[in-house]
């Protein structure tokens, strides 16, 4: 038994393990600086032992996951992917929070279906594209695309009118990056400079004529339902800095002081002013990382980011190494999603980017979604366990004339 316990540990990537618990010290201590002696109907009560118990359980369930095999998750993809479009669904039914119906209220805890219905999706698609991969006739034509489009499209409508558009734009980035690898080169070229070319010309517009797309934005998208009056306000806001300063432009102009007074070393921790005095709303959540960029200045948040870049990288690195295609597209999704939520989340902090509603992996507050980023992180960790036990397996094993 014990032999079993070493060989199990020994397969697990502990760069990663350590990467997640210098992550967790990072949250607790800024929710912790977010939150003390701060009082109100919207400043949550024990955040920080809340978040100690989902961490511990977070920990716990990457464990599981990485305990199992990964491929059985490619047997049951279509049950997953149906479970999870049901509970977005269902999740209609139940009373608005914050003005969304984004939440399940289950006693204490309250479940957010979209975090899991990213995983869902990432293990449906990943599926798909493994079996096309590993077909006789592996063409990556639009029939293909159009498959992948109708998987995604569901749990991205459904998302998106919640309404939750930060985790509809996260989805959106998952399949992307995943397509990014399965589309033969022709495509992706193809697909990427369009892209880059509607990205570009909207973002040149919006910046060079800020008045005549503020009123696009108000007239035309919102009068037809295409946004919500505060996501247009968000858009708006990011094009022009000078737009609603006590109202709409308050957070993001709080947010961009915040992490401007942290200068190089930061004003220490729980001496900060905007962060010791609440001046920032939703700081616990959206805009978490202005309490480490105000509080441990430029040198703690590159740590931080630092911190990041390695678990990308620790995740791509066992993308590389994994022994069948649904592996590497499981992780890749992962990346995908880990990757964009981190980008946005900091960029908007920085006004980079316009606020959206994404939250820090593994740093903001949340249950549902700390649990999921840390059953993604097992799923990895699953798929590098096969990988060393078949490398341990054949390095144990007297020479066949195969190499493995």
């Amino acid at each position: 038994m014990l032999n079993l316990a070493q060989k199990w540990f020994r397969y697990l990537d502990w760069v990663i393990i350590g990467v997640l618990f210098l992550l967790a010290i990072y949250s607790c201590a800024a929710l912790f600086s977010t939150t003390d002696g701060k009082t109100g109907s919207d400043v949550p009560t024990h955040i920080v032992s809340k978040q100690i118990l989902f961490e511990v359980l977070g920990f716990i369930s990457m464990f599981v996951t990485a305990k199992l095999d990964y491929r059985a998750l490619r047997k049951r993809n279509r049950w997953i992917y149906g479970v999870t479009v049901f509970l977005l669904i269902v999740v209609y039914g139940m009373p608005r929070r914050f003005g969304a119906h984004s939440w399940i209220p289950l006693g204490l805890f309250a479940l957010q279906p979209s975090e899991f219905a990213k995983l869902g999706l990432i293990i449906a698609i990943a599926t798909y594209m493994a079996n096309m991969d590993e077909s006789e006739s592996s063409t990556y034509g639009l029939r293909k695309t159009f498959a992948i489009s109708g998987l995604f499209i569901v749990p991205f409508v459904l998302t998106l009118k919640e309404p939750a558009l930060g985790q509809a734009l996260v989805m959106f980035a998952i399949v992307l990056f995943m397509y990014m690898a399965f589309a033969k080169r022709s495509h992706l070229t193809i697909l990427l400079a369009g892209l880059a070319l509607v990205i570009f010309g909207l973002t040149f517009i919006a910046l060079n004529f800020p008045d005549q797309s503020t009123t696009f934005i108000q007239n035309v998208l919102i009068k037809h339902h295409v946004l919500k009056a505060y996501q247009a306000d968000r858009i708006v806001v990011w094009l022009n800095p000078n737009y609603d300063p006590t109202g709409a432009g308050y957070n993001v102009r709080q947010a961009q002081m915040a992490v401007g007074s942290g200068q190089v070393f930061g004003e220490g921790f729980l001496t900060s002013r905007l962060t010791g005095g609440g001046w920032i709303p939703n700081q616990w959540t959206d805009f978490i990382f202005t309490a480490i960029a105000e509080q441990f200045g430029f040198i703690g948040s590159s740590v931080l980011i630092l911190t990041f870049l390695v678990l990308l990288h620790r995740l791509t690195r066992i993308a590389t190494i994994s022994l069948d295609p649904f592996g590497t597209y499981l992780i890749l999704g992962i990346v995908g999603m880990f990757g964009f939520q981190v980008f946005e989340n900091i960029g908007m902090n920085m006004y980079l980017s316009p606020a959206t509603g994404i939250t820090l992996p593994f740093i903001s507050y949340g249950g549902s979604s700390l649990i999921a980023n840390f059953v993604a992180v097992g799923l990895a960790l699953s798929v590098y366990r096969r990988y060393q036990s078949m490398r341990y397996t054949s390095n144990s094993m007297p020479y066949s004339g195969v190499s493995l």
